[in-house]
């Protein structure tokens, strides 16, 4: 058996290499107009809050404000209501998650919609097909997803 340990040295990149993504930080240091805020991004800002007395509550009391019977599991319970209610929301099968302002549309303003989102999303992605996480969404309380054109013409005008 021969000894590889002489080409070690011979790599493809340097052992000190860095690699370092920006993603779209370019285009935000252009302003386009009536961006409600969004500075060089493309889509439509869309806002979720999530009820303040839902703080800190346990999927059981969720249940009894969404007026549900909480029995036999709360918490599965809850996560099939919110995948549901993920899945009925016109809205691509992921979305960017932008800086939250009072400006943006408030289009769903019930807790289940609201939690479809909290649910489901980081701090710069939310993806319908993730699986709920109860607990981040009490914490992060809102969110702004940005969407595409070409679902924003299916955005309902009022709350509803």
């Amino acid at each position: 058996m021969e000894d590889g340990t002489a080409l070690l040295h011979n790599m493809s990149a340097p052992p000190k290499s860095v690699v370092k993504y920006s993603g779209l930080a370019d285009l935000a240091t252009t302003r386009v107009s009536g961006g409600a805020g969004v500075c060089g991004v493309f889509g439509t800002p869309v806002r979720f809050v999530l009820p303040p007395n839902l703080a800190g509550t346990s999927p059981a009391d969720i249940l009894r404000h969404l007026k549900v019977d909480p029995q036999p599991d709360p918490e599965q319970h809850l996560a099939a209501l919110i995948n549901t209610r993920a899945n009925e929301l016109p809205l691509p099968e992921g979305c960017a998650v932008i800086p939250t302002l009072d400006g943006h549309r408030l289009i769903w303003a019930d807790a289940l919609s609201a939690l479809a989102i909290l649910a489901k999303c980081s701090d710069s992605i939310w993806l319908r097909a993730k699986h709920p996480a109860l607990n981040a969404a009490l914490a992060r309380q809102q969110a702004t997803l940005l969407v595409p054109p070409l679902f924003a013409r299916r955005l309902p005008e009022v709350c509803s």
